[in-house]
């Protein structure tokens, strides 16, 4: 399921036409290419985890330190896709998800995000 999640999320992200736009679009299909390794288990179909999933965390907190915006941008990426797609992610297994990838969130993931206050 989520490959092809993935490819609908890719396809929706490339269709915007400015520039900006653009530029937001490349960085969300980013974004939800490293999330896809999440999702599984983020949504509960697994019980851990996979290493894909621990070194794509990682890869997402590198892009939020990489500039004061990111944060907000990583969680506006994931905050449209799952409205779009209906995505319900299990609160209890985001707060598992650092602990048992040995790794910090620097973006928040949930079904009822805010975006606004992050940087």
């Amino acid at each position: 399921m989520a490959p092809r999640l993935l490819a609908y999320v890719a396809m929706f992200l490339l269709v915007c036409g400015s520039a900006k736009a653009s530029h937001a679009s490349s960085f969300c299909v980013s974004v939800w290419y490293e999330l896809g390794n999440c999702l599984n288990f983020l949504t509960g179909f697994y019980a851990d985890p996979t290493l894909e999933c621990c070194n794509s965390v990682r890869t997402l907190n590198t892009m939020a330190k990489s500039d004061e915006a990111e944060p907000q941008s990583i969680c506006e990426c994931i905050e449209g896709v799952a409205d779009a797609y209906r995505i319900r992610f299990v609160a209890s297994l985001i707060q598992d998800l650092p602990i048992k990838c040995n790794a910090h969130l620097s973006f928040p993931i949930s079904n009822s995000m805010d975006c606004t206050n992050l940087n």
